[in-house]
């Protein structure tokens, strides 16, 4: 039972990962707005129905590889990482598919809109995680500006790493990490 447990989820991320690829592709290639679902699955050969049952809709695509990006940096907190110890554990070597997604959502007005939407709530998601049980209203506040002066930090390291072609996204990361650290030490 377990491998056909194995053998089906295998699958499944297999017609995910399809998927992913397929819209990426018809987005860079047609356009976010002018490439259709049929035309996704079809490109990954499946049908319409079987796209929503992974999908909800075209930018859930997109959202998808931004998900498990912030779903491994929860991963890493639950094991005791600090937020930035996180994030950068996150980063690997191939941010090939990290950087097509990151360039059509800054190319993109509505899909940087529903970005931005979905970092607000996984800022949310983190301060609830990082928050001690018996928080004041002192930590709480303190625990939601470090977690969105960390989110801020990664959005431009993102930016400016797109507009340096060839250079390596995390050390982009690192340096606007170190930098906000450095601002945020109190003197006197």
């Amino acid at each position: 039972m377990t491998k056909l447990c194995g053998l089906r989820e295998r699958k499944k991320q297999q017609t995910r990962a399809a998927l992913v690829d397929a819209a990426l592709a018809l987005f860079e290639a047609k356009g976010f707005e002018a490439a259709t679902v049929e035309e996704i699955a079809a490109t990954a050969e499946v049908s319409p129905r079987t796209f929503f049952r992974y999908f909800a809709a075209k930018e859930a695509v997109l959202l998808a590889v931004h998900d498990g990006e912030f779903d491994r940096v929860v991963a890493a907190i639950e094991q005791g990482a600090t937020l930035a110890e996180a994030i950068l554990g996150t980063l690997g070597d191939d941010h090939e598919q990290f950087r097509r997604v990151q360039e059509l959502v800054a190319h993109t007005p509505a899909l940087l809109a529903t970005f931005l939407e979905r970092s607000v709530e996984q800022e949310r998601r983190l301060v609830d995680l990082l928050l001690p049980a018996a928080a004041d209203e002192r930590q709480v506040l303190r625990t939601r500006l470090l977690v969105a002066a960390t989110y801020a930090a990664l959005r431009v390291a993102i930016e400016s790493w797109l507009t340096t072609p060839g250079s390596d996204c995390a050390q982009h990361v690192r340096d606007a990490l170190a930098m906000l650290e450095q601002g945020l030490v109190v003197t006197g």
